[in-house]
């Protein structure tokens, strides 16, 4: 067996054996080592590992195959409500119309023809009403949400304005915010309605009726001229649509006028592009943006412009004529 060591100590010049070194002799077993070691070692090898984690943990979930979703027997949507989802889409810039009859294996004739009416049951036999509910309902199952427009940039110096507005006295705001309520109540408006104006959203006109508006024959006051400068400023509101706005008018003819689809951005281009009070008078266009903007105002309780006023003056009560017109549509 090996001799203890000596260790010197020389604090107190004392040696004291030290522990044998824990070293086995050749052919011999060295109890000592054996009995420092705890019974039923733990190797490494043993030892469940946290830094190395199964696959099955970072498998990417597989991704819904619509195809593999079945909605036969489901309650379908009725037309309108699948319009309102189909312009949506669209209006997102998320696709195209052409593309969008595509994606859903019909021709771009029978999803303008579903479009082009209106009504919970109108436009049911279209093969794009089945086809395109199928669509929305199966993203609607597989969880995807469809795409919102994004809100239109506000200019700096806007922004800078609203900073300053809202950094005033909180007494100074709530007199303005009194002045304003007051003014738009002795006018007429609700405080939504005002609201709705102020943010550039275009207000709910659907409660409004104007005398002889089934038959398409509201008398007009406003020169062509005149409404396309309407036109351009409303879109240039934000959120306003070119797309939009020609489903707008559109849904303002009842009668003769109204043609077999909503108007296209090439119809509203080539009115915008006219110039002259009367070009473009024959325009079924032109007497639906007419009766839009007429409604908006009477929505908005605003009164009759000095050019309104002067057009009552010089024509009569049916209007400008608008049978005579140097150029159509």
């Amino acid at each position: 067996m090996n001799q203890p060591i000596p260790v010197y100590l020389p604090e107190s010049g004392t040696s004291y054996p030290a522990r044998p070194p824990l070293v086995p002799l050749p052919g011999a077993v060295n109890t000592q080592l054996s009995q420092t070691l705890p019974s039923g070692p733990v190797l490494s090898s043993d030892k469940p590992s946290n830094k190395r984690k199964s696959t099955e943990d970072h498998a990417p979930q597989a991704e819904v195959n619509l195809d593999d979703i079945n909605v036969d027997g489901m309650v379908m949507d009725n037309c309108d409500q699948v319009r309102r989802k189909i312009n949506r889409l669209i209006d997102s810039g998320a696709i195209t119309k052409t593309a969008f009859a595509r994606e859903i294996g019909v021709s771009a004739k029978s999803l303008n023809g579903f479009l082009g009416v209106h009504g919970p049951m109108n436009g049911a036999a279209f093969a794009a009403y089945d086809a395109a509910w199928e669509y929305f309902k199966k993203r609607e199952i597989a969880g995807i949400k469809l795409p919102v427009k994004a809100p239109a940039k506000v200019p700096a110096a806007k922004k800078q304005k609203t900073a300053t507005a809202s950094a005033s006295p909180t007494a100074s705001t709530s007199a303005a915010a009194g002045t304003a309520a007051s003014a738009a109540t002795s006018e007429g408006q609700s405080t939504a309605t005002a609201r709705a104006a102020s943010s550039g959203a275009v207000p709910d006109i659907s409660d409004i009726v104007l005398p002889g508006e089934e038959n398409d024959a509201v008398p007009v006051f406003d020169t062509c001229d005149e409404i396309r400068r309407k036109i351009n400023a409303h879109l240039k509101k934000p959120g306003v649509t070119q797309a939009q706005f020609c489903r707008d008018v559109y849904a303002q003819l009842k009668g003769p006028s109204r043609p077999g689809k909503p108007f296209q951005g090439v119809q509203l281009a080539r009115f915008r592009g006219m110039k002259g009070p009367l070009s473009g008078a024959k325009s079924s266009l032109y007497y639906g943006a007419y009766v839009f903007f007429e409604k908006v105002r009477i929505k908005e309780g605003k009164p009759k412009s000095k050019h309104r006023l002067d057009m009552e003056k010089q024509w009569d009560a049916e209007g400008i004529d608008r049978e005579h017109d140097h150029r159509s549509l």
